[in-house]
């Protein structure tokens, strides 16, 4: 697979094809020592070159827009970006041997939504796809902004209380 990515890798730079670059803040950073991504936290997202990355499996820059209200009025925000998730794998069957494929998936239109979920909700969420460089920036308007973290233990704390009665 090291070796795939590579390949397709030189194959953009020899025929000066670049990838998409959007914005990418983390929630929290993914498991495994060998991925260092804790200065890319969103807690510490502010605009700069450390937070750029290449979408080389990708179209469109995504960001993704939550909120929990909880008890007294208290709201909880988030704010995620990163590149949208469009790259797909497979197996492909052919001349009697079995190769894998990559492929980008056009499966978001450009803008904004919020998925229509039924019955009650506890975490409202906005995804927004833009395609050009950087596109994902746009600030969100909310007041007091807290890592998502909090929007997780509020939720599970719901949760557990909510399994109790």
């Amino acid at each position: 697979m090291e070796q795939y990515l590579a390949l397709v890798t030189l194959s953009l730079i020899t025929t000066g094809v670049t990838s998409l670059q959007c914005y990418q803040c983390l929630i929290n950073p993914p498991p495994g020592e060998y991925y260092n991504t804790t200065k890319r936290l969103c807690i510490h997202f502010d605009y700069s070159d450390n937070f750029i990355v290449d979408c080389p499996f990708s179209t469109m820059c995504m960001k993704q827009d939550f909120y929990l209200d909880i008890q007294n009025g208290v709201r909880i925000n988030g704010v995620l970006r990163d590149c949208a998730q469009q790259k797909h794998e497979y197996q492909d069957y052919k001349n009697g041997k079995w190769s894998p494929k990559t492929e980008v998936v056009e499966a978001y239109e450009e803008g904004c939504s919020s998925p229509d979920y039924k019955g009650e909700r506890a975490v409202v969420t906005k995804y927004c796809y833009c395609r050009s460089n950087l596109c994902n920036t746009s600030n969100t308007n909310h007041e007091g902004y807290t890592d998502i973290m909090g929007v997780i233990v509020v939720f599970n704390l719901m949760k557990y209380i909510n399994s109790l009665r």
